[in-house]
């Protein structure tokens, strides 16, 4: 698997393995040519693990004559039923290309485990095409995860909830979890499953003993909390709990599912603000120069998105100028609540065009993914990574969501606009710039539209301090350096 640069999301079988490599006693094999098995060493880099995913690669092998041809995915699939004893769950991925090849799902029967003395179930995604994307993968193979294993069953004595976070490589995913768990345990509501990150195959068979389902990322996990809904008439509750407010509504409705006493959850709640949640008096407190008139644009997935959104807006006092998402096929969801707290909402995958937006609206603070750091960087305008996809994951992970959270995004917001943001200058040229070489406007092609503007002013300026009444090649790439 080649990893891609310049885009917001991999392929599908990269979400497909994410969710796979998150829970234990799956083992997923890839149907791929060799060159596309690296996700691996994409998994113990971004992880900083020794520990390799359940993972293994069913080659597509050149045969005699150079031509390829398709090898024997039932074969390879009974022979790791065979090697590897402990998976319970085998599940099928292709790439993209072996897409392409036209391979069909194999019918076969896997050996019995001399361990547990059946066979592993076999999951196929027969849903997966071309052009599906990374994050819509990840949703719909967690979906058929579920449906494999989850077991009707009665339901557990005290109230428990089960929390559908990130699969692996999400920012911060773990500790969402356990802020989320921490909070929900103030008021005596327990955990029962952590899915997909952390769970196992036997985690899975117990979702239905929970009273509800608390969804922190919708992107991976809606589809099997739907499922669950209607299959076991488990509610949900999908409000992402960023800052006061937005914990505050998962704990009410959480309590509420559980027929909890609604006066004591509201005074553990006071009490929890009063001792963790500083992001509101952060608001209150901090010069009011701070936030009056200052905008924020936002881009990335629909959770951080829209949940960092509507904090921003109602609890800390910014404007949002615009919100955007490159989850396509979360266009109407994402809109419909990108318009609680923006008039401008908008959905597009091309970093050069969320680049332009950005430019035309040269917003004091950007919120955004890895991808914008560079258009922020030229702007001068401050800008936290703080949606997914990031650009590497923390050694001691901190959450966004949660009573925590919201002091943590406090931390991360007095640091971003401390000083008031000074308006941008523009260089003093003279009236006749230096001219350009047909060599030199070539190269100045090559550079991102959102940094062409930039580059050819750093260019003229640099060919006037050194006396040139030209700007050269040589020059262009003396003023980049």
């Amino acid at each position: 698997m080649k990893v891609l640069r310049d885009v917001y999301e991999g392929p599908g079988s990269h979400g497909i393995l994410r969710t796979a490599a998150s829970i234990g006693g799956v083992h997923a094999v890839l149907r791929a040519y060799p060159s596309e098995g690296g996700f691996p060493a994409l998994y113990g880099s971004r992880m900083r693990t020794g520990d390799l995913p359940a993972f293994s690669l069913s080659p597509v092998r050149e045969h005699a004559g150079g031509s390829w041809g398709a090898g024997d995915v039932a074969r390879d699939l009974s022979g790791m039923a065979r090697r590897r004893p402990e998976a319970e769950t085998l599940l099928l991925a292709r790439s993209e290309t072996a897409l392409l090849a036209g391979e069909g799902t194999p019918i076969t029967a896997l050996p019995e485990s001399p361990e547990t003395g059946r066979s592993p179930k076999l999951v196929t995604c027969e849903w997966e095409s071309p052009g599906m994307r990374e994050v819509e993968a990840a949703d719909k193979v967690f979906l058929e995860l579920v449906k494999a294993h989850a077991q009707a069953q009665s339901k557990s004595p005290g109230p428990t909830v089960n929390i559908f976070g990130s699969p692996v490589l999400g920012p911060n995913v773990e500790a969402e979890v356990a802020e989320v768990e921490r909070v929900l345990g103030l008021v005596g509501i327990r955990v029962n499953v952590r899915a997909p990150l952390g769970a196992t195959v036997e985690d899975l068979c117990r979702l239905p003993r929970a009273w509800a389902n608390v969804v922190l990322y919708r992107e991976t996990t809606e589809s099997a909390s739907l499922y669950l809904q209607d299959e076991f008439g488990m509610p949900r509750i999908t409000t992402p709990p960023f800052g006061s407010v937005g914990t505050g509504a998962v704990l009410r409705a959480a309590a509420e599912l559980c027929s909890l006493d609604p006066k004591r959850v509201r005074r553990t709640a006071w009490a929890e603000l009063a001792r963790t949640a500083k992001l509101s008096w952060y608001a209150r407190l901090a010069a009011p120069e701070t936030f009056r008139g200052r905008r924020v644009a936002l881009f990335g997935d629909l959770t951080y998105t829209t949940g960092l959104g509507y904090t921003l807006a109602r609890e800390v006092g910014l404007e949002v100028a615009w919100a955007g998402t490159y989850l396509t096929h979360l266009e109407k969801d994402f809109l419909f609540r990108a318009d609680t707290f923006t008039d401008e909402a908008f959905v597009a995958d091309d970093p050069e065009t969320v680049a332009a937006r950005v430019e035309a609206t040269n917003p004091d603070l950007l919120v955004g993914t890895r991808l914008e750091i560079e258009v922020a960087d030229s702007l001068g305008i401050p800008f936290l990574p703080l949606c997914p996809p990031v650009s590497e994951p923390r050694f001691v992970e901190r959450p966004l969501m949660g009573y925590a959270g919201s002091s943590e995004l406090a931390d991360i917001l007095d640091h971003a606009l401390r000083e008031p943001r000074s308006p941008a200058t523009e260089p003093e040229v003279s009236p006749q710039g230096p001219a350009w070489t047909e060599e030199a406007l070539a190269e100045l092609e090559e550079v991102p539209a959102f940094l062409r503007g930039r580059a050819r002013r750093l260019a003229e300026e640099h060919a006037r301090a050194v006396g040139s009444a030209r700007v050269t090649p040589k020059i262009l790439e003396e003023s980049r350096s």
